[in-house]
């Protein structure tokens, strides 16, 4: 294989898509298409999202310090889409496109009927990098569909959980199992 050099950019890099939720100062619940998510620490567990440009989101999640990380599903994609692609400043979203939504067990935060893993993250920094930001939240709770019994590390069926997955400008799913950490030490 031969290599070639290209401009630094952030055109291809494939993630799960998460619909981080906030709510709007009149209770109405906001979600906007994030892919730029991922854990940043194990002991206080803690995940990170990257936002760039004027999002209500953004500006809900810094002015209520906590927000929800919904896992989009390959189900999802047309929520998910519509999401990722409308304003929340001047609908409802949730109420356009008619999603089920209901409030997280452990902090205010919205959270998608329809997705089967959920994070519930309280906010404790917020790094500003030029038209950028990453958000670092605490996981207080994570909400798992009944359905999916056990969640022990490499023990959850990719699968059945059926993540959506992003790369840019493409939307994506799991369509196999190639191996388990560790085969090479076999």
């Amino acid at each position: 294989m031969r290599h070639h050099s290209i401009q630094p950019q952030r055109g291809f890099f494939p993630q799960p898509v998460y619909l981080i939720g906030t709510y709007k100062d009149n209770g109405e619940p906001n979600f906007a298409l994030i892919t730029w998510v991922t854990f940043c620490s194990v002991e206080p567990p803690m995940l990170m999202f990257a936002s760039r440009g004027k999002k209500l989101t953004r500006e809900l999640v810094e002015k209520h310090k906590m927000f929800s990380a919904n896992l989009v599903t390959s189900d999802m994609m047309p929520v998910a889409d519509y999401f990722g692609t409308q304003s929340g400043y001047h609908q409802n979203k949730c109420e356009a496109i008619h999603v089920d939504t209901f409030q997280g067990s452990s902090l205010a935060v919205p959270i998608l009927k329809d997705s089967p893993w959920v994070y519930e993250c309280a906010l404790v920094d917020v790094i500003e990098k030029e038209n950028s930001s990453i958000y670092i939240g605490e996981v207080k709770n994570i909400l798992v569909d009944e359905t999916i019994e056990d969640v022990g590390y490499g023990k959850i069926d990719m699968y059945d959980l059926d993540p959506l997955i992003y790369a840019p400008g493409k939307y994506y799913n799991i369509s196999e199992s190639i191996g388990n950490v560790g085969f090479s030490k076999k």
